[in-house]
């Protein structure tokens, strides 16, 4: 043992010295340069010294000048020389080569975002930021979250951001704006005085403090910011219109009035007449001269939610769906706290597709609405039909706590329990959905299914009954009926079922025929050959029927009409095989009577079988060719 441990040890010694001489791999792995690179790439990424930086751009670029990370460095290279469109070509070849290199992500990203490609630059942005925490990257996708109705998401961004830029006044302005979106108006107040003090000279930060006061019904302190800022700059007309809508609110009319005149709104329309105009032409579903003077009386008081509402409603109704998009939009921008204004945004974004954005919003009509039952329902349906069905499951349990009395959200919920393989839950709730309404034909047969599985016949047997009382033309519950029948071999039960099927139709050459096959499947053979008859007699030379015949002749040995029948099938269909090998086991002597039967079920076994071996054939001579 000895003498060969260190034979090998020399062997191995050789073999190092003969790789290390001659360059021979021998099967040994050669290192890649570019995957060096690649890993050079993460040093240099983690690296903060200019000089070092310098160094490592230089041996990427020097180990794989057209590789992933080679590529890479090239882009950083281009941007940095301002060479934007040269640097994006980059980065986009690097991550055709290399999908994981988040910065060059990231960096797209930014790029993508400066030329107003925000839906392209967003995706870029998310992939950089699952491997790059670049502040940069979050403060560049904060506000692209925010205009797609995600103000919580567009906060998480912010306050990312905020750790590497605490005085960016566009960070404050951002999240000042998301908790207007979301009504959280006293933290948007707190953003507002933070800008007011960063730019004590920027009046719209002001005025936008006013609105946040006004939105909060803080309406005295609104009326001293605003009066403030227009004694800064008395010409500021957005200053005299939102004090003009304060005052309004406040009921001082004639005040507003001369605030109205000072901003250049007509205040010769009177907007209560035109408002209750366009009232009077929606109620007549005369959409267009509903959307007319609810412009009009908007012209008259600009700032007026209830009618901007009714305005997109009418809109809605016109089918003018991108005016009536821009409309709740502005809405919803504005702050507003209607579940019901989100919920129209809902319908609009998931009515083009937009189901994302019709996600948001309808999660924001029950933050503001909790008790919404149509928002609820449409996220759940989306949800379901992306197969998110544990959030789908959270919705159809908030409308089955809204409405426990509608056995449809019972039903809905328990198949979305059945899709999470959750058979327990889903049982519960399609009995709820049975007590509620004894006739839903879809809980009994999802019962039904469950209890098969279940292995409880008798419980899958009951259901399967309901559903053919309440549809006695259901093939399916029949079906499942029949198998559980065979299944626990009480062929007298079945004979019963079926025959009772018949009673019902007796002029049906379907159930004369299935039944024959439960007679014959029973050897009952003279009922089985009156069975087929009867069927042939109603729907004459169909195939299948005569084979059945023929077959039960045969089994019976009445080998003369079994021939018959057998030929005059294979006449009505030639394509069947089993006429023509029953009819070639037949002959001429008497010597195939005694075991006819055992020969018929034989023959049919056998022509299955060469089916599907032909099938097997078929299947191998395909991918041979292929």
């Amino acid at each position: 043992m000895n003498y060969h441990h260190h034979s090998a040890l020399r062997i191995a010694a050789l073999l190092a010295v003969v790789v290390f001489c001659c360059g021979f791999s021998w099967g040994l792995k050669k290192s890649d340069p570019c995957n060096e690179a690649r890993t050079t790439l993460k040093t240099f990424s983690a690296a903060t010294d200019p000089g070092k930086k310098t160094k490592l751009e230089n041996a990427i670029l020097k180990a794989c000048p057209n590789g992933a990370a080679g590529l890479f460095i090239k882009g950083l290279q281009a941007e940095q020389a301002a060479n934007k469109d040269d640097a994006i070509s980059l980065y986009r070849e690097a991550l055709a080569k290399d999908d994981t290199i988040a910065e060059a992500h990231g960096n797209l990203g930014l790029l993508l975002s400066e030329r107003g490609l925000d839906q392209e630059a967003s995706v870029e942005l998310t992939k950089g930021l699952m491997g790059w925490p670049d502040p940069r990257y979050h403060l560049a996708i904060a506000p692209m979250m925010s205009t797609c109705s995600l103000p919580a998401l567009a906060l998480f961004h912010y306050n990312e951001a905020l750790k590497a830029f605490p005085d960016d006044v566009t960070i404050h302005a951002g999240m000042a704006k998301a908790y207007v979106q979301l009504g959280q108006f006293d933290l948007a107040e707190k953003e507002f005085v933070r800008l007011t003090a960063l730019k004590p000279g920027e009046a719209k930060y002001r005025l936008e403090l006013a609105d946040v006061y006004r939105k909060a019904g803080k309406l005295d302190q609104a009326i001293e910011v605003l009066h403030s800022c227009l004694g800064d700059n008395p010409a500021n007309k957005e200053g005299h219109r939102l004090l003009a809508e304060v005052l309004m609110e406040k009921g001082d009319r004639e005040a507003a009035r001369k605030e109205y005149l000072l901003a250049g709104v007509d205040v010769t329309i009177n907007p209560e007449d035109f408002a209750t105009k366009g009232d009077e032409y929606l109620k007549e579903k005369e959409y267009g001269k509903a959307i007319s003077a609810y412009q009009t009386a908007l012209k008259g008081r600009p700032a007026w939610p209830d009618i901007q509402y009714k305005l997109g409603k009418a809109q809605l109704a016109a089918g003018r769906d991108d005016d009536a998009l821009a409309t709740f939009t502005a809405l919803a921008k504005a702050g507003i706290k209607d579940g019901s204004v989100y919920y129209e945004l809902g319908l609009l974004h998931e009515r083009s597709g937009q189901l994302d954005e019709a996600i948001s919003a309808y999660s924001s009509s029950v933050v503001h609405d909790p008790d919404n039952v149509n928002a609820h329902r449409r996220l759940a349906e989306i949800f379901t039909w992306r197969g998110s069905f544990k959030q789908a499951a959270d919705q159809y349990r908030e409308l089955v706590r809204l409405r426990g009395d509608n056995p449809l959200y019972h039903l809905n919920l328990g198949q979305t329990y059945g899709r999470m393989k959750d058979l327990k839950r889903a049982m519960a709730e399609y009995q709820a959905a049975i007590r509620l309404d004894p006739n839903n034909i879809e809980g009994h047969r999802e019962l039904a299914r469950i209890f098969v599985r279940n292995n409880q016949p008798a419980k899958a047997e009951h259901h399967y009954k309901e559903v053919l009382k309440l549809n006695s033309d259901d093939e399916t519950a029949r079906n499942a009926l029949i198998t559980l029948f065979i299944k626990q071999k009480r062929y007298d039960d079945l004979t019963t079922f079926i025959k009772e099927w018949l009673d019902k139709a007796p002029d049906d050459p379907q159930r004369h025929y299935r039944l024959g096959i439960v007679y014959e499947f029973k050897k009952e053979y003279d009922m089985a050959v009156a069975e087929y008859k009867k069927a042939l007699e109603l729907q004459p030379n169909d195939a299948k029927m005569l084979l059945a015949l023929g077959r039960t002749y045969m089994k019976s040995g009445r080998l003369s009409e079994s021939r018959e029948m057998l030929e005059a099938a294979q006449k009505a269909n030639p394509t069947l095989a089993e006429p023509q090998l029953l009819l070639s086991s037949i002959g001429n002597g008497s010597r195939y009577q005694k075991n006819s039967s055992h020969t018929a079920d034989t023959q049919i076994r056998k022509s299955k079988s060469k089916h599907n071996s032909r099938h097997v054939k078929k299947s191998r001579r395909k991918k041979t060719k292929k």
